[in-house]
């Protein structure tokens, strides 16, 4: 969802974990939270309070709190927190109603795999749903045994409740390093997405008050990352993923790895 399909720069989760650790005194950065986005919450709570500086700062203003207590009580709040932020940051990424329009059109049935609860999922559709994006099955690791990314139970499930035998006939979205190794786990085709993506981590407002240049910069160490990662082509945006998916349909699912890049010279 976040950062993909909805949400620019996925800001809900950064939002919520900021706001989640302030209220216990704590200033997290960014690119601490921005690391881990992927996992399911209560593990990226976790990750985070690993962090040796911020373990460091939770001990000298809650020394009271053991951290073992302390995931439970900081993910408590997040959870608290989330649905607004959810709500507030739930609009289609660009090229999205584009996307949407040709999966429809030719009947590709569509999951939605994510680091968010149930509860928090149905804040989303509650959202996403008038604008016309209602996957057929949304995955949390709450049915997966608490096993989520980067691990492929997730996406698993997913391919396995949309009655789909082959995992290379699937294409699974995302935009961030965690969704490209669910992908790469479960034998499906992984794309990546940059312009709205976690590894950008920009709001569309930031995003276009750039130049193109500095634009074409991001982009391209994006990509590399996502390339490094394992993802089998890279698209800007969703209004790409029509193409590309006529491209591979033309390629054949046993030549698409000979192609990283879905751009057009």
């Amino acid at each position: 969802m976040a950062g993909t399909t909805v949400d620019f720069g996925s800001l809900a989760p950064i939002l919520a974990f900021k706001a989640a650790f302030k209220d216990f005194g704590i200033d997290v950065s960014d690119a601490t939270i921005r690391q881990d986005i992927g996992l399911n919450k209560l593990a990226h709570v976790q990750k985070i309070l690993a962090d040796s500086e911020v373990q460091n700062l939770w001990q000298e203003k809650n020394p009271e709190i053991d951290l073992e207590s302390a995931v439970d009580e900081v993910y408590a709040r997040f959870q608290k927190l989330i649905d607004h932020h959810i709500a507030a940051t739930a609009q289609l990424t660009p090229g999205m109603p584009i996307a949407l329009a040709y999966l429809a059109a030719n009947h590709i049935k569509v999951a939605s795999t994510s680091g968010y609860t149930q509860p928090m999922i149905a804040t989303a559709l509650a959202a996403t749903a008038p604008q016309g994006y209602a996957p057929l099955v949304n995955i949390t690791s709450e049915l997966t045994a608490g096993v989520g990314r980067p691990a492929p139970d997730m996406l698993n499930l997913a391919i396995q409740e949309l009655g789909v035998s082959d995992p290379q006939a699937v294409i699974k979205v995302g935009d961030t390093i965690n969704d490209i190794l669910e992908a790469k786990n479960a034998g499906a085709i992984a794309v990546g997405v940059i312009n709205s993506s976690n590894l950008i981590g920009l709001s569309e407002p930031q995003w276009l008050a750039l130049d193109m240049d500095r634009q074409a910069e991001l982009a391209t160490e994006a990509r590399k990352i996502f390339t490094r990662t394992g993802a089998d082509y890279v698209i800007a945006t969703m209004a790409e993923l029509p193409a590309l998916i006529d491209k591979i349909n033309t390629l054949g699912v046993t030549d698409h790895e000979n192609v990283v890049d879905a751009r057009t010279n």
